[in-house]
């Protein structure tokens, strides 16, 4: 009995340790988004970080740039939420926007490698009286 309870408590450990090896690789995917984070930016209101853009990257297709727009201040209660990336001299904007509790997008371009992302974020309060954006440009170059 004491070898079957050792032998469950080091394999409760060991799927534990992997379990929190791969949390990053979840949290990306997540939202939708694969490869490694490159960068965030905080959307500031009038009171403060409404919201953060968190920007991915991964090598597929010739480079592969995603992003998301994770609500803060208003996390779990439906207001407007908008996240567009473009690349800059190359490609039209690819959006998501629409009333969200939680995260707006993914938004994804393909084809980044040598190039720069630009987005635009923008959130408004849920009664709609405040709104919030910000441009982010020329970002994530490479």
């Amino acid at each position: 009995m004491r070898r079957s309870l050792a032998t469950l408590a080091a394999l409760a450990t060991m799927t534990g340790s992997a379990i929190l090896a791969t949390a990053p690789s979840a949290y990306a995917g997540g939202y939708g988004c694969s490869g490694s984070q490159v960068g965030s930016y905080d959307l500031q209101g009038s009171d403060g970080v409404w919201s953060t853009s968190y920007l991915y990257y991964s090598s597929a297709n010739g480079g592969t740039n995603c992003a998301v727009l994770v609500a803060k201040k208003w996390a779990g209660t439906r207001h407007y939420m908008s996240i567009s990336m473009k690349v800059p001299g190359k490609s039209g904007p690819k959006e998501n926007d629409g009333q969200f509790a939680s995260y707006a997008g993914p938004v994804t371009q393909t084809g980044t490698n040598g190039h720069c992302i630009s987005m635009i974020l923008w959130e408004n309060s849920p009664d709609n009286d405040h709104q919030a954006g910000r441009p982010v440009d020329n970002v994530a170059c490479g």
